[in-house]
């Protein structure tokens, strides 16, 4: 994304992208994020972008680990509120009889 095409920024990315500049504001953004109605094509985008944002930290973590594992935390909390589970999260490995 470019700047020529920032004003055509969905409000559910912007909102993303104001928890991630400052991390520790994401408890008063809350309201916001639970908030959210969103149709199944802006849910999609939504989810995507928070696993962008969970991949790139995850790839980055040694260059700034506070700020990486902080900007982690926010996707994953954003993405339980909205869909209630982590689709990055480990699965424990089912038991064969």
């Amino acid at each position: 994304m470019g700047v020529d095409n920032l004003g055509d920024t969905r409000p559910y990315i912007l909102l993303l992208a104001r928890a991630l500049r400052d991390p520790l504001r994401l408890p008063w953004l809350l309201k916001d994020i639970c908030e959210l109605y969103l149709g199944d094509d802006e849910l999609h985008e939504l989810r995507l972008a928070l696993i962008r944002v969970q991949v790139d930290a995850d790839m980055r973590m040694n260059e700034d680990i506070q700020r990486y594992q902080q900007r982690r935390y926010v996707a994953q909390v954003i993405e339980i509120l909205m869909f209630q589970e982590l689709l990055l999260a480990p699965r424990e490995m089912e038991e064969e009889d």
